[in-house]
């Protein structure tokens, strides 16, 4: 136990009060380092760019969980169900061959200008119901909701599901006590919504993957499907609430904004680097004991990819570019995130729409804790102010243009 002495604790108050604490500490320590990711619970942790670029194509890793000692033991702990639950990110070989093959096929038939028009609509209404207020939370009453109506309506979920699913999602990624009852509330709303698709098939994921030559069994629907719920809508709304964030309170940032010098997506593509809306993952296990830039890794332990600190890495290649593309935000590989395209979509057409109705919009000043977990970086609560006046004339004009 002597190994594990003094590491950083990526969970719990102190963690989501001071969370570059634990990652300075990683860092220092690294580049790959011990964590403690739940009580008593302990992982590698890689920091380094070139080290996770290394791991992420080395084949004597695995992304099965069932190598992992807690698992073996059956111990492992309710909060860390996020690590284990079954899905394609943790399969190999033939068998992921052929889950993200069926899965890659499906995304690629979204229709991305009708997801996008959808969170306008969406976002629309959201800011409705906070706009004669003249204050709001963008994560929990705008980001979260927006993201979690998004991925219900691409799976072909019931539109009243999309809270359940948010609860759900925000149980596992911030390791909550019950986040084994979470991925039991997603799967039976998955469940459901494969039964309903049985008797009328739509345009959606679920029925694509019913119809998919690969002839997935419902087990692997729910599966395919909770995973790119889970991986999707926290780091999605992660990913619109730090940017607008960092737009509301980096003043010279957001002033070249609104004089055009950049870009919402170049804004968007900052947060991947500087602000990883996926703190820690892509994790992986030695198949047998392995030597990674210098550290020894054991068998049966999960070693994770620290996106927070990848992407802050000085020897980064393009660190510091705006316009830079070798983050790891969507990891790399043949576990590559299946869906950036439609998390870019939803993620800017929220953006835009609560810069164009919210336009005078400023944060109180007040210090905004991460939130808690090792999965997801961002803030907890994003905390505006703005002209009810602009806000109800924005969302006027645009409900007679659809009129």
């Amino acid at each position: 136990m002597s190994t594990y002495y003094s590491v950083p604790r990526l969970f719990g108050d102190g963690f989501s009060e001071r969370p570059q604490v634990a990652y300075a500490q990683l860092r220092a320590a690294g580049p790959v380092a011990w964590a403690e990711i739940a009580e008593g619970v302990y992982a590698l942790v890689v920091t380094s760019w070139a080290a996770a670029r290394e791991l992420l194509a080395d084949p004597d890793y695995t992304r099965d969980p069932v190598h992992w000692d807690v698992v073996a033991q059956h111990v492992v702990p309710p909060e860390l169900t996020y690590m284990v639950v079954p899905g394609v990110q943790h399969a190999d070989g033939p068998v992921h061959e052929r889950l993200r093959r069926a899965l890659d096929e499906c995304i690629a038939g979204v229709d991305v200008h009708g997801l996008r028009a959808r969170v306008h609509e969406d976002s629309r209404a959201l800011i409705s119901r906070f706009s004669d207020r003249g204050h709001a939370d963008l994560m929990g009453e705008y980001a979260e909701p927006v993201v979690a109506r998004a991925f219900a309506d691409l799976v072909g979920c019931q539109p009243e599901t999309a809270d359940q699913i948010r609860s759900a999602v925000h149980a596992l990624t911030t390791s909550e006590p019950g986040a084994m009852q979470g991925w039991s509330e997603l799967a039976d709303i998955l469940q459901d919504t494969i039964e309903t698709k049985k008797r009328k098939p739509a345009a959606d994921l679920t029925s694509w993957m019913q119809a998919h030559p690969a002839r997935l069994t419902d087990e692997e629907i729910v599966c395919q499907l909770a995973s790119l719920i889970i991986l999707g809508v926290a780091p999605t709304a992660a990913w619109i609430g730090s940017t607008l964030h960092a737009l509301l309170t980096e003043p010279a940032y957001a002033s070249q904004l609104v004089g055009g010098a950049v870009t919402i997506r170049t804004a968007m593509n900052e947060t991947l680097s500087v602000r990883c809306p996926i703190a820690h993952s892509s994790v992986h296990y030695a198949r047998w004991p392995k030597i990674l830039h210098g550290v020894q890794v054991p068998t049966g332990v999960p070693i994770m990819i620290s996106h927070a600190a990848t992407g802050l890495d000085s020897e980064r290649p393009g660190r510091g570019d705006a316009l830079d593309r070798s983050h790891l935000a969507w990891s790399a590989g043949a576990h590559r995130c299946p869906a950036p395209s439609l998390a870019t979509t939803i993620a800017e057409a929220a953006i835009e729409k609560a810069v164009d109705a919210l336009w005078d919009l400023s944060a109180p000043t007040s210090t905004i804790a991460s939130k808690q977990g090792p999965f997801v970086q961002c803030p907890a609560h994003v905390g505006v102010l703005f002209s009810t006046a602009h806000s109800d004339e924005q969302l006027n004009n645009e409900q007679r243009k659809l009129t």
